[in-house]
């Protein structure tokens, strides 16, 4: 006869037995039950962490930011590819005030009437260093909620082919006027829309004019842009190269009467939205005067290759933890490159742009970080790279904070890429082996999904973070260029 305990021993080794079965198909013949348990167990702590996701939430927080420069892009700089940002102070001198020939802004703000197009007025465009010191002095400001930043970008100025990016002026810099409510010199406002930080109703204006000295480097090619932030946060870059300057001659009985006739004078006029579709292309956002004696940097219209540049940096947890929102686990910058060459046309004994022609497209991933200690293959369109199959063993972290700060311009990995739809976000990774039983497959997530991966601009300062620490949630907020 056999006692009850020995009955309830072999319940127990039946249950247990049926429980190893169960979980024996689960591994052998399910794929997606980790994948599934872990993904559950992430968007519940995601949910306890940030609350809960909005249907309408999309995890893509780039915009549509391009860097155009004339140098084969090599890093993730936004202004000008392998850009060495410069000492100001070793090539510019701030001069005394120079009070401003009303005659000369009333002559632009005619050429330039607000709200009217007028692109037909010139062509994307670079310049040539002059023999000589020149001078930039801001001659108008518009209303705008960008806050502008001018800088020259010197190509090629040294033999490793790196460029110079010299930070010029900010809005509202060395800049003051007089109206008719208020006949004292007040300062220019920077920063958002507000009363005065625009010279729209000066009776009167003044400026400190910045004399530039990159004498060294005559004859190299030059550019311009303009830095775009709104709220903090970068946006389009509208450059020379992009068709958003304009260089106009002053005619002769609009010159400025109190800077000496030897001098040659120029206006650099600025559209600020870089976005076509937005853009109204009155180029009067902003307006500098160039003069120097005996030159000025000498116009040249683009004749060759510039390079347009869009990228992406994409941040991802493998899911090796559910409670860890560092998005350091795989940290890749994606670039999408074209070539292009401007076409021209002589329309009423003017050369007009066109066109551009012989565009190549190219694309490729750097990868900065990886967290993980768990082996993953990152898909990026037609494109696999394997932790396994690197140089780097599987449970290595790399570049995530841990033993030292983090370099968020190293380069884990560099390599080409074909079929990145930037739209679509047609990226993911499968973390794991199947040896192990536990593969889990992280794609890009839909709107109002949890996020396993999210999206951001390269050139936006958004830096993984170091181990176990949370990304911020204000990072899941972006702010819209305005339609202008």
């Amino acid at each position: 006869m056999t006692n009850s305990k020995t009955i309830s021993s072999i319940m127990m080794m039946m249950a247990v037995a049926m429980a190893f079965v169960s979980c024996k198909h689960n591994l052998d013949y399910d794929e997606t039950y980790f994948e599934k348990l872990k993904k559950s167990e992430f968007a519940t702590n995601f949910v306890k962490k940030y609350g809960e996701v909005d249907p309408n939430q999309s995890w893509d927080f780039s915009s549509d930011l391009h860097t155009y420069s004339m140098s084969q892009p090599t890093t993730s700089r936004r202004a000008g590819t392998r850009a060495i940002t410069a000492d100001p102070s070793k090539f510019m001198t701030i001069n005394d005030w120079y009070e401003v020939d009303l005659n000369t802004v009333k002559w632009m703000t005619t050429t330039l009437r607000n709200g009217t197009n007028h692109r037909d007025l010139g062509t994307p465009f670079y310049m040539v260093v002059p023999q000589n010191v020149f001078y930039v002095v801001p001659i108008f400001e518009g209303t705008a909620d960008f806050v502008w930043t001018l800088h020259i970008v010197v190509d090629n100025y040294d033999d490793n082919g790196e460029s110079l990016d010299l930070k010029v002026w900010t809005k509202g810099e060395n800049i003051q006027q007089k109206t008719k409510n208020n006949p004292e010199w007040a300062d220019i406002k920077g920063g958002a829309k507000e009363k005065y930080n625009n010279t729209e109703s000066a009776t009167e204006l003044r400026a400190k004019p910045i004399a530039i000295d990159l004498t060294q480097y005559q004859g190299k090619k030059m550019y311009l842009y303009l830095e775009n932030t709104k709220n903090g946060q970068p946006r389009n870059p509208a450059s020379s190269l992009a068709f958003k300057m304009l260089a106009l001659n002053i005619p002769a009985e609009s010159m400025p009467s109190n800077i000496d006739e030897s001098y040659k004078k120029m206006i650099i006029a600025c559209e600020d939205q870089a976005i076509d579709s937005k853009s109204d292309h009155d180029y009067n956002d902003v307006v500098f005067m160039l003069y120097g004696k005996p030159d000025i940097p000498e116009v040249q219209q683009i004749e060759e290759p510039i390079y347009d540049s869009f990228s992406k940096r994409y941040m991802i947890e493998d899911l090796g933890t559910t409670d860890d929102f560092d998005f350091n686990d795989v940290v890749v910058d994606v670039f999408d490159i074209t070539t292009k060459t401007a076409v021209y046309e002589i329309v009423d004994g003017n050369k007009v742009f066109k066109e551009w022609k012989d565009e190549h497209n190219s694309q490729k991933a750097i990868i900065r970080c990886m967290g993980g200690t768990i082996d993953f293959t990152l898909k990026i369109g037609n494109t696999t790279w394997t932790k396994s199959e690197s140089e780097y063993g599987v449970s290595q972290m790399l570049n995530t904070g841990v033993g030292g700060a983090a370099n968020y311009s190293a380069v884990l990995a560099e390599f080409p890429v074909t079929g990145w739809d930037f739209k679509t976000n047609n990226v993911s990774v499968v973390v794991g082996s199947k040896q192990s039983g536990d593969v889990k497959t992280i794609a890009f997530p839909k709107t109002g999904e949890v996020p396993m991966i999210i999206a951001f601009d390269v050139n936006e300062n958004r830096y993984w973070m170091n181990e176990r620490q949370s990304i911020p949630a204000e990072w899941f907020t972006v702010v819209d260029d305005d339609e202008e």
